[in-house]
C-alpha cells in the first residue's frame, strides 16, 4: 500500500514541478496594472498545473505510455476502493 502512495504522490507532484517551470517562465517580464508579479506568477503556476495535468490524464487513458509524462506510467491502485466500487459504484460521490 505504501507503494501505491508513494506513486500518487509522485504523480502529483511531477505536474506541481511542470506547472511551476510554466509560471516561472511565462511569469517573466508580464505586467499588469493593479496586479503584483507574485500574483500573475501564481494565477499562471496554478492554470499551468491544472492545464498540463489534465491534458497528460486524458491522453493516459488513451495512450497509457504517456502517464510517464506524470512521472509514472503505473497508476495507483486502491484496493478498498475499487472493492467498494464494485459493490456500489456511487458510494462516496
Amino acid at each position: 500500500m505504501f507503494h501505491q502512495w508513494l506513486i500518487s504522490l509522485w504523480r502529483t507532484v511531477v505536474p506541481v514541478i511542470v506547472g511551476g517551470g510554466i509560471g516561472w517562465l511565462a511569469g517573466h517580464g508580464i505586467a499588469i496594472d493593479g496586479v503584483s508579479e507574485a500574483q500573475i506568477d501564481f494565477a499562471v503556476t496554478a492554470f499551468g498545473t491544472g492545464l498540463y495535468y489534465g491534458v497528460f490524464r486524458a491522453l493516459e487513458q488513451r495512450f497509457p505510455v504517456l502517464g510517464v509524462f506524470l512521472g509514472s506510467t503505473r497508476q495507483p491502485v486502491y484496493p478498498q476502493l475499487a472493492q467498494a466500487r464494485e459493490q456500489d459504484p456511487y458510494e462516496g460521490l
